[in-house]
C-alpha cells in the first residue's frame, strides 16, 4: 500500500512540475507560446498538436 501512495505522489509531483515549468518558461519568454495557453509549443508539437494562434 505504501508503494502505491509513493507512486501516486511521484506522478502528481511530476505533472505539477511540468505545469509549473510551462507557466514559468512561457511568461519569462524562454519558450514560445503562440496560442497563450501556458503550454510551450515544443510540448504541443511533441504530442502531435499544431500550436496555432486562436482566432478572435
Amino acid at each position: 500500500m505504501n508503494e502505491i501512495i509513493i507512486v501516486v505522489i511521484a506522478i502528481v509531483v511530476l505533472i505539477v512540475g511540468v505545469i509549473v515549468y510551462g507557466v514559468i518558461s512561457t511568461t519569462m519568454g524562454s519558450e514560445e507560446d503562440v496560442n497563450k495557453n501556458y503550454v510551450p509549443d515544443r510540448f504541443e508539437r511533441m504530442v502531435g498538436k499544431d500550436p496555432k494562434k486562436k482566432e478572435e
